[in-house]
């Protein structure tokens, strides 16, 4: 599978930020993210994704360090799908002053419920992200299997 997940439907409902106090620009921050995918495509098993929320922690140096966490993933039948999250975030400062950001990582499908209680699977990840904008733009692939 593949898909993109488009920032208008993507959204930080909580964020707490921490400075760790060693070196400027160090922070500790947990979030969550809701996802929604109105016009998804049907899985193998006929399933549209209805909604995804994703929960971590990030280790950032001025934007640029390590993220874990885990996902939830919601079809429209309600059966879930559970997924453990890791990766690296990088951000440049552009000449004109803005910053870009990029995280590169992987979900790893550990479970779920329904017809997915026995799935295992991995997706990569490419997102786009301002936490300060509240923007997320998700570039995705999958492939998953069932476990006897």
């Amino acid at each position: 599978m593949s898909w993109e997940a488009s920032a208008a439907n993507s959204t930080y409902t909580k964020q707490q930020v921490l400075d760790v106090g060693d070196v400027p620009g160090h922070q500790l921050r947990i979030y969550e993210l809701h996802r929604t995918f109105p016009s998804d495509k049907p899985n193998c098993e006929g399933l549209k994704r209805v909604e995804q929320w994703s929960r971590g922690l990030t280790d950032y140096t001025d934007g640029n360090g390590s993220l874990s966490g885990y996902t939830v993933t919601i079809l429209e039948n309600g059966d879930k799908i559970f997924g453990k999250v890791s990766g690296t975030s990088q951000t440049t400062t552009n000449s004109d002053g803005s910053k870009t950001s990029t995280f590169t990582g992987v979900v790893t499908y550990t479970g779920g419920t329904g017809k997915y209680q026995r799935v295992r699977g991995i997706q990569r990840d490419i997102i786009a992200f301002d936490l300060e904008k509240n923007f997320n733009q998700q570039r995705a692939e999958a492939e998953y299997w069932f476990e006897k």
